[in-house]
């Protein structure tokens, strides 16, 4: 009989960098924590912009942020400063000024595909990372392809997904699931539906409430019923993501 599991929902953008950050944030937090095998993370979709071009005809996401976001360029700056900081801290690369922005929403489909393989996870930081740091458009169909297939999907079973409308209701629901929660921004982590994390908080405090959480999960407490938020940088519904 398998384990019961505590579960951790994350509402997630490839375009938002805080989502990339954050996951990374909340993993490292995860290998600290001393009941990681009682919890399960499920990923769920957002999208900033769904106007965005697909299919490989993403464009500079300084222009976005500058052009269509409406963010002065100093600002913007600014906010590349700081996710820099937070990148160095988290030992990854960065290359946000040279990112596309594209749309998310094959992205997104992808990995509700590796969701039934189980490696929906690796498949979203594979996703990012080209992103993030490789400055790749993850709107290429060809790109998410190479990516399934390194995460070890079938190439025949991408194809067959992307050439047809799976998943996109899937990910209408998981967006209306978000805001009747009450939340626009991401990344939004949702542990036990009791405790949020809203950004790109420090491991410490990932780790902090995941205890708080699993303290209340494991107790059946009903005490606590009011959903607590904790909330750092994040990208909101509009696509600008804070400095």
């Amino acid at each position: 009989m398998s384990k019961q599991k505590m579960k951790v929902e994350v509402w997630t953008d490839i375009m938002c960098p805080y989502c990339y950050i954050g996951k990374i944030h909340y993993e490292k937090a995860l290998q600290q924590f001393e009941h990681a095998d009682e919890v399960e993370l499920e990923i769920k979709a957002f999208q900033l912009n769904p106007e965005l071009p697909g299919f490989g005809n993403g464009y500079p996401v300084t222009e976005y942020l500058t052009q269509t976001a409406g963010l002065k360029e100093d600002k913007m700056n600014q906010m590349f400063a700081g996710v820099k900081q937070l990148a160095d801290d988290a030992g990854v690369g960065f290359n946000l000024h040279n990112a596309i922005a594209a749309n998310t929403s094959d992205a997104h489909r992808l990995i509700k595909l590796a969701a039934t393989k189980g490696v929906d996870s690796e498949v979203l930081r594979r996703i990012s990372k080209a992103y993030f740091e490789e400055a790749k458009d993850y709107s290429d169909r060809e790109l998410l392809i190479s990516i399934g297939i390194d995460a070890g999907l079938e190439e025949i079973t991408i194809r067959k997904m992307l050439e047809s409308d799976d998943y996109l209701y899937e990910i209408k629901q998981d967006i209306q699931e978000m805001g009747n929660l009450g939340f626009d921004t991401v990344p939004t982590f949702l542990m036990d539906r009791r405790q949020a994390i809203i950004g790109s908080e420090p491991v410490e405090l990932f780790l902090s409430v995941l205890r708080k959480a699993y303290s209340h999960w494991k107790n059946r407490t009903e005490k606590e019923k009011e959903l607590t938020v904790t909330k750092g940088k994040s990208c909101t519904a509009d696509g600008v993501c804070e400095i």
